[in-house]
């Protein structure tokens, strides 16, 4: 994918410029899964624990304007309403949304900066959530939308919604 867009809210601002994304961050990559404790006892009818683990959300990006604001949040433990996560493509100047993750009451776990002599420093930055939602549009011909398909999860109340 050509663009990943980090958007904090109008609480956290980057550099960005691109059309639809002005003052959010852009970023270098992403990362995110989610595991289900599988028992091989078969003596088990259920093989999982039933709840699944969701590792926290990271991004690398450089830094930027927006890397004091993530440090401080993540020093005094202030919740993010809404940070949202969009994988997307460039056509013709805009972005077009192919998948947006939303997490919903998020943390900034950790902030780690580092560099060398050959580039810009980067950071990579961790959230944990409560909720989280997976929102996925299907490409067709010349990037139009040819359908979608929706997932959310709920931490605290351990079910889909």
């Amino acid at each position: 994918m050509d663009v990943l867009i980090l958007d904090c809210g109008d609480t956290v601002k980057g550099e960005s410029t691109l059309n639809g994304y002005k003052d959010k961050i852009e970023l270098l990559s992403f990362s995110h899964g989610v595991a289900q404790q599988i028992t091989g006892d078969q003596s088990n009818q259920k093989r999982t624990s039933g709840k699944p683990n969701h590792q926290d959300f990271t991004i690398t990006k450089y830094v930027d304007l927006a890397t004091a604001n993530l440090i401080d949040y993540c020093n005094q433990a202030k919740p993010l309403t809404t940070v949202k996560i969009v994988v997307g493509q460039n056509e013709n100047g805009a972005v077009n949304a192919i998948l947006t993750y939303t997490m919903t009451n998020a943390l900034v776990s950790s902030v780690s900066v580092g560099g060398g002599g050959g580039g810009k420093p980067q950071e990579t930055v961790t959230f944990n959530y409560t909720k989280i939602q997976w929102d996925y549009k299907q490409q067709a011909s010349a990037v139009s939308d040819s359908g979608t398909n929706s997932a959310k999860w709920s931490l605290e109340t351990n079910k889909a919604e």
